[in-house]
Order: structure tokens, then C-alpha cells, then sequence
């Protein structure tokens, strides 16, 4: 009796050993697990990415799940290759049942990605996000899309692509048309995405980024600026009710003055009001920009002027810097005929913002509108041709204002010099010439036919 309880005991701590030394790397943590069980991971993830390489998914994908199951960190590259050959199925299944189930399973496996490799999270829910835009992007999940979208944003801050913010834009807005939120509530959210997207166009080094930031932003100012929500009458009584509990608020003041200047309410006497108390807070160059406004409107342009300068030398976002030029040398030009001030305020405009038109379409305005540079009539029509170069770089540049730039060049071009002319003075067209004083500028020959 003694010696069958003595090799039960044996049998039983066998057992034991064989138990602790087979575990699975999810059971131990490890990358392919202890044992037995290490063997059997190491043979299905052999197979599975044998098939993988060959995009032989359905076979692939029956031990990459048992690997996923088992030893999910056996792979660098599981989370990635699973969600690839979930989201091939899920293109290709026709049927509505399997393929919401295919679509659920494909944000399980972000889901549980995120959670094995933390060093890889922020861009796996950038790519869960991705893929509930393209396959999940429903009511029912819009708040979750938020979420992600607003964690996405406050993570990764300047470095988010313009892509993120118009996705997040895009929903806001079904929403407010869809009566989910109020004119208030739609504003602020207008507001705070703004302020994100001011943020990271200010603090991105990468230029091609930037400017699809600042085409994002333009983007959303039109959308706003067409809704129900951004009438002069809707947003002075929403901001009137505000006023006097945040009247210290520069903040507060400076989204108020800048909405109210965006739709053009600035004859509102609230606007009057909180340009004077923002800078009597802090004279920044918004505070200075919304004072130069309020002298504009007055008609006294010295002390707009004086403002407009303040505000260029406080800025230090390039596309307000670039909007401050612009509305300068337009006052140069068409208040006090100060050509050459114009021109530079353009120039200064165009280099700040390369990819917006309207400082080129400034330039030609203002060599039009100028001084003639030449000895006869003959040579004091070269300006048009030098104003319809810079109103097809304005196109180029910033293809949206074609028409207007069209508009102008249909207007400038029958001021061309006559060819019968050219032809005594053997000027041929085609040919680089060059536009004296105060202009400079080098151009071709152009007729009017």
C-alpha cells in the first residue's frame, strides 16, 4: 500500500511539472510561452506567416487566430497583419450580418493591440480610428469616433493630420444639421477645433502639413460661415448673454471679436465693446487688429494704420501676420495711394502665406492702379501684362480664386499693347522685357489680338 501511494504522489508531481512547464505566452506573459506550449506557438505562427507572405489569407488567418490567442506577442507585427486580412474580408463580404461581425472583430483586434503593445498605441488608434471611419462611421458610434478623435488630437497636438480635424469637423456639423446639437453648442465646438488647428499650424516645422491645415481651417470657416448658426443676429445674442461674466476674459474676448469679424458683424456695438476691453487686457495683436477695425469703420485711417502695424509686429502666427499685410496695403492703395507701400505689404503677405491668392491679386490691383512706368503709352501698357502674371500666380497658387483672378484678367487684357505696333517698334511677342521704376518687375510680350 505504502508503495502505491508513493507512486501516485510521483505520478501527481509529474503532472504538476508538465502543468507549470506548458504555458501559453498568454498565460505566462512570455513571447511564445513555456513548454510544450512554446513548441506548438512556434509551429502555427511558422505556418500562419508562411501563408501571410503569399496572401494565402484564408489559411493563414486559421493559426494566426491560434496564435493570437495563444501568443499574442510572439510577432512584432500580429496587431497589424491580423487587422489586414480582417479588413480583406470585410471589402469583399457581401452579406450585411458577416460583415458588421467582421467589422466588429477588426476593432477587437485594435482593441486588444493597444493593450499588448502601449509602445505602439498612439498609432493603433489612429488606425482603429481610420478604419471606424471607413467601415463603422454610424450614429450609434459617432461619440466613440469623437472621443478617439479628440484623444487622437490632444496626443499628438501639431503633428495630426489635417485629415483627423476634418473628419472630426465633418461629424460635428452632420450633427448640428441634424438638430443633435444647439447654434451654442456648435459654436463653441467650431471654436475649440479652430483653436486646435490655429495651435498646430503655428507649431508644425513640416510646410506640406501646414498647408493642409491652413486649407482644413479655410475649409471650416466656409462651412460655418454658411450654417444657420453664424448669423450677425445669432451670435451677437449668444455672446451678449455671455458678456458680462467673462468681460475679463481675454479669451473669451478674443473668440467673440474674431467670430464677430469673421461674419462681418463688426458695425455691432458689441464688437466696439470687447475690442476696446480685450486690449485695454492685453494689447496683443488680436486686441490691435480689432482696434485698426474699429478706426477703419470710423474713416480714420492714420490711427488704423498706427493699429494695423501693432498688430503686424505682435503676431506671431504667419497666416494672421499674412491677413494683417494684406488689409494694410489695401488701405495703401485705395485710401491714400501709397503704390509702393501696397506692394510691399502684398509681397510681405504672399511670403508669409504662399498658398493664398489674394495678395497676388492685391500686386495687380496696385500696379494697375499706380503710377505708369514708361515713355509713351506703348511702354506705360507693359503694367498689364506684369498684372495678369500675377493674377495667374494667384490661380496657381490658390486655384478657389480663379474666378475672381479670371474676372480680372478678362478686364486687364484688352489694355495689352496693339501687335501692329509692336511690330515698328520690332518688339516680338514672347519676349522678356522689363518694366521700369517704381514696379521692377521682369515679364513677356504679350498682344492684344
Amino acid at each position: 500500500m505504502k508503495i502505491v501511494v508513493k507512486t501516485l504522489g510521483v505520478v501527481v508531481s509529474l503532472f504538476a511539472v508538465m502543468t507549470v512547464s506548458a504555458q501559453t505566452g498568454a498565460e505566462s506573459g512570455t513571447r511564445y510561452g513555456k513548454g510544450q506550449d512554446s513548441a506548438t506557438c512556434v509551429r502555427h505562427l511558422s505556418l500562419y506567416q508562411s501563408d501571410f507572405q503569399i496572401k494565402n489569407y484564408d489559411a493563414a488567418i486559421v493559426n494566426w487566430r491560434k496564435v493570437w490567442r495563444d501568443c499574442p506577442l510572439a510577432l512584432v507585427n500580429m496587431t497589424i497583419q491580423g487587422a489586414q486580412m480582417y479588413q480583406y474580408y470585410i471589402d469583399r463580404e457581401l452579406n450585411q450580418d458577416r460583415k458588421s461581425a467582421l467589422i466588429d472583430t477588426l476593432m477587437q483586434v485594435w482593441d486588444k493591440g493597444i493593450i499588448l503593445r502601449p509602445q505602439a498605441a498612439a498609432n493603433y488608434r489612429q488606425y482603429m480610428l481610420q478604419d471606424m471611419l471607413k467601415y463603422a462611421d454610424t450614429p450609434e458610434n459617432q461619440s466613440k469616433i469623437l472621443s478617439m478623435l479628440e484623444g487622437i488630437i490632444a496626443e499628438q497636438k501639431e503633428k495630426t493630420p489635417a485629415l483627423m480635424f476634418a473628419s472630426y469637423w465633418r461629424i460635428i456639423f452632420e450633427q448640428y444639421t441634424s438638430n443633435f446639437l444647439t447654434d451654442e453648442k456648435f459654436i463653441d465646438e467650431y471654436n475649440k477645433l479652430n483653436d486646435l488647428l490655429t495651435d498646430a499650424i503655428r507649431k508644425t516645422t513640416d510646410e506640406k502639413a501646414g498647408e493642409e491645415l491652413a486649407r482644413a481651417r479655410d475649409m471650416f470657416d466656409e462651412f460655418f460661415s454658411n450654417s444657420a448658426a453664424a448669423s450677425c443676429e445669432n451670435l451677437i445674442k449668444i455672446y451678449s448673454e455671455k458678456y458680462d461674466d467673462n468681460k475679463n476674459d481675454e479669451e473669451f474676448l478674443r473668440k467673440l471679436t474674431r467670430m464677430l469679424t469673421r461674419k462681418e458683424c463688426t458695425d455691432a456695438p458689441l464688437f466696439e465693446m470687447a475690442s476696446e476691453q480685450m486690449y485695454a487686457l492685453n494689447p496683443s495683436a488680436d486686441a490691435a487688429y480689432n482696434m485698426a477695425m474699429l478706426f477703419f469703420r470710423r474713416d480714420n485711417y492714420d490711427k488704423a494704420v498706427e493699429y494695423f502695424e501693432e498688430a503686424i509686429k505682435n503676431a506671431t502666427d504667419p497666416y494672421e501676420k499674412a491677413r494683417f499685410n494684406h488689409f494694410l496695403g489695401t488701405i495703401m492703395m485705395s485710401r491714400y495711394n501709397r503704390f509702393t507701400d501696397a506692394k510691399r505689404y502684398a509681397l510681405e503677405a504672399s511670403k508669409l502665406r504662399p498658398d493664398w491668392g489674394e495678395p497676388y491679386i492685391l500686386l495687380a490691383n496696385t500696379y494697375v492702379a499706380g503710377p505708369k512706368c514708361g515713355e509713351d503709352d506703348f511702354e506705360r501698357a507693359y503694367v498689364f501684362w506684369v498684372a495678369v502674371d500675377k493674377l495667374q500666380r494667384a490661380k496657381t497658387v490658390d486655384p478657389e480664386i480663379a474666378p475672381k483672378a479670371d474676372q480680372l484678367i478678362k478686364t486687364f487684357s484688352p489694355h495689352f499693347p496693339k501687335k501692329e505696333e509692336g511690330f515698328f517698334r520690332n518688339i516680338t511677342e514672347g519676349n522678356s522685357v522689363t518694366v521700369p521704376c517704381w514696379i521692377n518687375e521682369t515679364t513677356r510680350v504679350r498682344f492684344n489680338n
